[in-house]
């Protein structure tokens, strides 16, 4: 048995700002838990507005409005651009449409380990969010194996073995400097065999990478660009004249960073990576799916909520945003108007266009929306009840499942991360279909558990990562970079750099936030009191596993699902503002703490057919908390 979760400790010296953090106080949100299909850690939890608690403008402009600055979208651009406005000394309030902050990240716990269902690896190649994890001081963990996995890929008949179990550690590039963990020499990577084969065909893959972006956090610095943006990955692929039995490998690779159609996806955004990354296949592998956050993503977010302090707002979901020329309205879905002297919408690309904009948005705006992006993947893990060596696995974009790597090695079993490009091709809730495909490359492994989200069904998101269409890049980012008015944009879907990364919500979040304060005239340094607790933060956490996908309000409104208040001693379904599943509905149950423990431990084993992606709470002791607090929801 392998452990792979080696913890690799960011040493940086605190600043001033940093020492007034008292991150110790949200001990109980760190380590809380929460679930989707598990137990989720909802950074912000039961955060609400509490009016005008954190104005620090005194200027008479700024008492005519509930804000200075309204953030729509409560990911890391949003909380970026937000710490920095308060920072400033204006008031901000985030506006946020789910029950809990973080965006396309999304840190669950299962079993007693952390994982991200979103948005997870981040390295020292990706400036912004590095500099936020030695601001802060968070610990990140080393998720490669001890070992060099063994490389497998699919080539349509059989699975083919490179043969590398057993192979000495990498060296470990330095997370910053004098703080790498020491490892012994070994070879590089691109030595061994069927690594050598995907070392050759990426750097064919992305030839001329160099020339189109030799500065790739400034694309426009040149046009070299241009004419590979008329290209597809699938086109790019078509060039190449690969061997029908290795083609596999670098499909498989791609795969697993395009997350979407080939025929799609645009070629110029491959080779725009490749440039950040200095063109090495090594490094490629250590920034996009090394280090994670040991206390999940969600515990940055948590720091940054800290040092700011903005207003935040659950639950809410923008409708319109009106531009009024001194200062912009805001409406909610839920009937709330809010004013402020500018707003900062920090939604993904592919939801911009569900807002109503007054001025309405430019046409480039809007059709780039419409369009949306190619990221529309399927991430998920895998756990087996085997104990087998680190393996990395390949296959056709085309097949259901492109990418799979090893994660862990627990004490019984090991757990795997998957990826599809096609999520019509896969349910992983679907046990039986999963093991078939990993059985390809695993033959005898059982699947006992599987864990996701479904983003491309979430409508704050309606994709994965962004991933450029073709074309994209010249016709869309400069206009959904361009401000309106008093209407400003962030987001990591339009970052220059790290795009589709949390490293470009970041960048952008702290680029506007910026830019905002600047035109708003605000001052240079913080007015509000460290030491004052954050407005409205219950730290009551029991049912943050139930409030991801369920309401608990007094309207009684459904949103993922069915409204949970008044439910506890009615019959099952019975909820007259929801759709359920056939499943639910010719079910005899009525929910009483026995139907409950039962259906919370094992919900698609309780009742069949349910379409809740939900895999159980193990722990007899969460389950009654969770129990007792929806006998209080009256």
């Amino acid at each position: 048995m392998i452990n792979i979760y080696k913890e690799v400790f960011i040493v940086a010296k605190k600043d001033n700002q940093t020492s007034k953090q008292g991150l110790n106080r949200r001990s109980i949100l760190k380590n809380g838990l929460g679930a989707l299909g598990a137990v989720a850690l909802t950074a912000g939890a039961n955060i609400s507005v509490n009016a005008a608690t954190n104005k620090g403008s005194t200027d008479t402009e700024s008492d005519k409005y509930d804000y200075d600055v309204i953030v729509i979208g409560g990911g890391f651009a949003g909380v970026t651009a937000a710490r920095e406005l308060r920072q400033a000394g204006l008031s901000v309030l985030i506006l946020e449409a789910r029950n809990r902050l973080g965006g396309r990240t999304f840190t669950v716990k299962r079993d007693g380990k952390l994982f991200e269902l979103g948005g997870a690896w981040v390295h020292s190649t990706q400036p912004n969010v590095f500099a936020e994890i030695n601001r802060y001081n968070l610990p990140l963990v080393d998720s490669t194996p001890g070992t060099i996995p063994n490389l497998l890929w699919w080539d349509g008949d059989e699975a083919r073995d490179a043969g590398m179990s057993g192979i000495p550690p990498l060296i470990k590039m330095a997370v910053c400097e004098n703080n790498a963990p020491e490892s012994e020499p070994s070879p590089p990577l691109a030595t061994y065999q069927g690594f050598a084969i995907a070392n050759e065909q990426m750097h064919q893959f992305h030839d001329g990478a160099t020339h189109s972006f030799p500065l790739p956090y400034d694309p426009f610095s040149t046009d070299n660009w241009h004419n590979a943006d008329t290209l597809s990955v699938r086109d790019r692929l078509n060039q190449m004249d690969l061997s029908p039995s290795l083609s596999p490998i670098i499909e498989g690779l791609l795969g697993s960073a395009v997350h979407g159609d080939f025929d799609q996806a645009s070629y110029v955004e491959m080779q725009r990576w490749w440039s950040l990354i200095g063109s090495d296949i090594a490094r490629y592998s250590d920034s996009v799916s090394r280090y994670s956050f040991k206390h999940g993503t969600r515990s940055l977010i948590d720091a940054m909520l800290d040092d700011g302090r903005p207003d935040v707002e659950l639950g809410t979901p923008v409708k319109e945003v009106h531009d009024l020329g001194d200062h912009v309205k805001i409406v909610t879905s839920t009937g709330k108007t809010f004013t402020c002297r500018s707003t900062i919408s920090a939604v993904p690309m592919n939801v911009l266009s569900t807002i109503q904009f007054s001025p309405a948005l430019s046409p480039q705006k809007i059709k780039a929306s419409e369009e949306g992006h190619a990221g529309s993947g399927v991430k998920f893990y895998i756990r087996i009840r085997q104990n087998v060596e680190p393996t990395f696995m390949l296959a056709s974009e085309e097949e259901p499942i492109s990418a799979i790597m090893t994660m862990a090695s627990p004490k019984e079993g090991t757990i795997f991360v998957a990826f599809s490009t096609d999520p019509s091709q896969i349910d992983p809730n679907d046990h039986q279909q999963v093991q078939k495909l990993l059985r390809r490359f695993l033959p005898d492994v059982d699947v006992v558990d599987t864990l996701h989200y479904d983003w491309h069904l979430d409508p704050y998101s309606q994709g994965t990562w962004c991933v450029l269409k073709k074309g994209q890049l010249k016709d869309s980012i400069p206009a959904l970079r361009e401000p309106q008015g008093r209407v400003h944009f962030a987001g990591g879907d339009i970052d220059l750099g790290w795009r589709g990364f949390i490293d470009g919500a970041i960048a952008t979040g702290n680029q506007v936030g910026q830019s905002v304060a600047r035109l708003l005239n605000a001052r240079t340094t913080p007015t509000y009191d460290t030491e004052k607790p954050i407005a409205g933060v219950n730290e009551d956490t029991t049912l943050d596993q139930c409030t991801v996908c369920h309401s608990t309000d007094t309207s009684g409104k459904a949103s993922v699902g069915p409204n949970l208040r008044g439910r506890y001693g009615q019959p099952a379904a019975s909820a007259n503002n929801f759709n359920y599943s056939s499943g639910l509905s010719e079910s005899d149950l009525t929910w009483n703490e026995a139907t409950l423990d039962r259906f919370l431990k094992d919900p698609a084993g309780t009742v069949p057919g349910t379409t809740m992606g939900f895999g159980g709470v193990k722990d007899p002791s969460e389950r009654a908390a969770i129990i007792e607090a929806l006998r209080a929801l009256k």
